[in-house]
């Protein structure tokens, strides 16, 4: 069987991938700080790979590792975390590649954030230049540290990702009780999303296509502004009132990381849709419609 190496593997996706590598006649070795739930979970602190990994027969490495963008206000301390749970873990993990499984393929996570957040409501493809702000800063690290461990790594952009079991939407979902539906002002701002079905999916077709090299927007086909986004789910909740949230009052709560709410990217799978991809959730409102039974 087909040994897959993990980092990241008890987080949204990765707790979604594990079983459909399964499913697709992979064997999941899965890097935990956790304590393992089973042989195939292995324990590490974060930065060392442990030893005997490397005498294992590994075909790819699927790189998800980070700590949660939103979980806290960006305090210096925070921030800092952010870089060395991604940058510092991806480059050990690029250094231990080259030298002990050199022939395995890497797929690592990057985010939409390389663009930059911004008011701008152009479509950002994977050629379009990165933006110069903390995240951007953060991505563009992130993506240099994978490509030390080949040249032949792909490079994942994700956009927010959507699923009824966490992240993003089960604080969006909560946003629209009663009723009363909100969306943070301007309102413009790009929202650039994929269904967590069409992430694993993803990654499952790339990991069936050797040749498959470089950087991919991992979002859906149809980015929406910020304000569309909460009148489909109103719409789907059938919902009375949309209440916008001024910026300053995002500021006061969330500081620096307010950036991201107020402003953000409209980024399109421009390869993944050439190279001949489907999506199952390509329309917001086809995503909702799952999402909200």
């Amino acid at each position: 069987m087909r040994k897959v190496l993990l980092t990241g593997g008890t987080g949204l996706i990765g707790q979604a991938l594990i079983p459909a590598l399964r499913k697709a006649g992979y064997e999941p070795l899965v890097l935990t700080r956790q304590a393992p739930q089973s042989p195939a979970f292995i324990q590490w602190d974060g930065r060392h790979i442990p030893p005997h990994l490397s005498e294992e027969k590994i075909e790819a490495v699927i790189n998800l590792a980070g700590a949660n963008i939103a979980a806290r206000r960006w305090t210096e301390t925070y921030k800092r975390e952010l870089w060395e749970s991604r940058v510092e873990l991806t480059h050990q993990l690029s250094q231990w590649m080259q030298r002990y499984v050199p022939q395995a393929r890497l797929l690592s996570a990057s985010a939409v954030g390389y663009y930059g957040h911004t008011l701008s409501m152009e479509r950002l493809a994977e050629t379009s230049p990165p933006g110069t702000d903390f995240l951007a800063g953060l991505a563009q690290a992130w993506e240099k540290a994978a490509q030390e461990a080949s040249p032949s790594a792909v490079i994942l952009r994700l956009g927010v990702v959507l699923a009824r079991t966490g992240g993003a939407w089960i604080q969006l979902r909560r946003a629209f009780w009663f009723g009363i539906g909100s969306y943070f002002l301007p309102g413009v701002q790009g929202f650039s999303w994929v269904h967590l079905t069409d992430v694993v999916r993803a990654f499952l077709w790339i990991m069936e296509q050797p040749a498959k090299t470089g950087v991919y927007n991992l979002t859906a086909p149809q980015p929406v502004s910020a304000k569309e986004l909460a009148e489909v789910i109103l719409r789907r909740k059938k919902g009375l009132l949309l209440v916008p949230i001024p910026e300053s009052a995002l500021r006061f709560a969330f500081g620096e990381m307010a950036l991201t709410l107020t402003r953000g990217v409209y980024a399109v799978p421009q390869r993944l849709l050439s190279e001949g991809f489907s999506f199952t959730y390509p329309t917001l409102d086809e995503a909702v419609r799952d999402l909200l039974p």
